[in-house]
């Protein structure tokens, strides 16, 4: 295992001095150059292999880069104040009951193909979410749709939808990009076609042009396009011609290619590379998007260690998420100040309360019999060292330094961490496995209600609590004000107080735009929407 001078060093050495042209996280300041232009081709550098393009694989990140561009959805979630604005549904109503929702539809949006968006375009779409289709390889949205009965057109533009329970959640929740409406062509096709990005037609403001399979695709802007969501900052066309996705699976090789000058924009952008990019003038968004930071999940039920809760709480309190940040990534990043993104309606701040405490952490294990201690630091009980397998992420942008930095800070208190670093798909085997005692979550959602189901009684994780089962039932079935708001901050304390969750940073997804790209702006789950975006001269 590296050292901590090691990793500290391994991390800043690609960092070049400078002043920053454009820095922070967030908002960037991607659309302070004149007045946007139409026109030109922006090339985007896409870290991995773009999967299948049906409605249930477009939260994928590689897939949803491009799909957010293509397609649309019945309500816009905005970023910057949590609240739901008009897409191709312009007005809205809940029941008292949270069992019907009522949607009016725009009467000027077509689908690429030309045909219209109707009702019964639109409940089709939320029957495939609701049921699926088992012969055809669809599968149902879930836990979004899990309540969902049917719907029902009431008017030309109108439709009604039926819920079987209670659920204050659904309406946000169409606006999840797994929730973007295509065209009944598509909508027919089974499975494997329906991924086939040309066979999926969607109401967005590009089309999609060409690709190079396992190499790239192009999109280009759709005429006529004239329904964006509340919103945007503009309406008509998109402002850009064309965006061209070029897969490039090194780090070094996407800086280089936007340093020279042959790319415009870049997904997971190297940390090492940030504040490089920044000082060349650069505009580094750091996506926070709505839902849960990014955290250590511990199952307690994976072995008779850390079954004991003062053995987890230990562990969150011997992990220093300060120390995470402060040799490990930079400026642009922030430690989770709670178990939900702190942009997200629901957030509670955890204070100092859950925080790195080494003297707590050490009188916890103490107190739990793990007294002794073997030359090497690790404690032990009855002969056995306290020493688990953990499996770093794949899916982070840096999983082994900061596995590595947390191992460390853990052996200080006695804990050993033996790190075991696999393959994505290998890693995805592992973690589901029930006596797997750790993973890594950073769900992205546009509403809580979504985070902790797998907790419920009969879930994958599930606690067998019917208090914790009665607080996830009020954030269900319960409008949004003071009893709502007091059962999410309640759940996220009952996590920490039985240590299920470690917060460490806030779920962040980095794009760098080039210094002449403007209008930029991710969406609310951190996917790169372009509607906006223009290129100067």
């Amino acid at each position: 295992m590296r050292t901590l001078r090691a990793l500290a060093a391994g991390v800043a050495c690609l960092l070049l001095a400078g002043t920053l042209a454009a820095c922070g996280s967030g908002s960037g300041p991607g659309g302070a150059a004149g007045e946007p232009r139409r026109g030109g081709d922006i090339v985007f550098l896409e870290n991995g292999e773009f999967t299948g393009f049906a409605q249930q694989d477009l939260r994928t990140w590689q897939t949803s880069s491009v799909a957010v561009n293509l397609f649309d959805r019945l309500v816009y979630l905005d970023p910057e104040t949590g609240k739901l604005a008009p897409w191709l549904a312009t007005a809205w109503t809940v029941n008292d009951t949270a069992t019907q929702v009522e949607l009016t539809l725009r009467t000027d949006v077509t689908f690429s193909d030309g045909t219209a968006l109707t009702p019964q375009v639109v409940i089709a779409n939320l029957n495939h979410f609701g049921a699926g289709d088992t012969a055809r390889g669809i599968t149902p949205s879930r836990p979004q749709f899990a309540r969902y009965d049917r719907a029902e057109a009431t008017g030309p533009n109108t439709l009604r939808i039926f819920l079987k329970q209670p659920d204050t959640g659904f309406l946000p929740n169409l606006a999840d990009l797994r929730h973007s409406i295509v065209a009944q062509k598509t909508l027919d096709l089974p499975y494997e076609q329906a991924s086939d990005l040309e066979n999926a037609i969607g109401s967005g403001p590009f089309v999609f042009a060409a690709r190079k399979p396992g190499r790239e695709i192009r999109i280009e802007r759709r005429a006529g396009y004239n329904w964006p969501p509340g919103s945007a900052k503009h309406t008509g066309e998109a402002y850009l011609d064309s965006i061209t996705y070029i897969i490039s699976n090194e780090g070094s090789s996407r800086t280089g290619l936007l340093l020279g000058g042959q790319a415009h924009a870049a997904r997971d952008v190297l940390i090492t590379d940030e504040k490089q990019l920044q000082s060349r003038g650069f505009h580094y968004f750091g996506a926070r998007p709505f839902g849960g930071v990014r955290g250590l999940e511990i199952n307690p039920s994976a072995n008779e260690l850390i079954a004991d809760p003062r053995v987890r709480q230990a562990i969150l309190r011997g992990i220093d998420r300060t120390e995470l940040i402060r040799t490990l990534y930079n400026d642009n990043w922030v430690a989770a100040q709670g178990v939900v993104q702190s942009n997200t309606p629901g957030f509670t701040d955890i204070g100092s309360n859950y925080g790195f405490d080494a003297a707590a952490a050490n009188r916890l294990l103490d107190e739990a019999g793990w007294n002794a201690k073997g030359a090497d630091g690790i404690r032990t009980r009855d002969g056995k060292r306290l020493s688990f397998t953990v499996y770093p992420e794949t899916q982070w942008v840096i999983p082994i330094p900061d596995v590595e930095l947390i191992a460390i800070q853990l052996k200080r208190v006695g804990i050993e961490f033996e790190i075991v670093k696999v393959d994505r798909s290998t890693y995805n085997a592992q973690v589901v496995k029930p006596d797997n005692p750790f993973s890594w979550g950073h769900s992205t959602a546009t509403d809580v209600n979504q985070l902790w189901n797998r907790y419920r009684s009969g879930g994958v994780g599930g606690l067998n609590d019917p208090a914790f089962d009665a607080l996830l039932t009020v954030i269900n079935t319960v409008a949004p004000g003071p009893e709502r708001t007091a059962a999410v901050a309640a759940v996220q304390k009952y996590l920490l107080d039985n240590a299920l969750i470690v917060p460490l940073q806030e779920t962040q997804q980095s794009f760098v735009t080039a210094p002449g790209l403007h209008g930029f702006q991710p969406e609310t789950l951190g996917r790169s929407y372009f509607y906006d975006a223009w290129l100067a001269d």
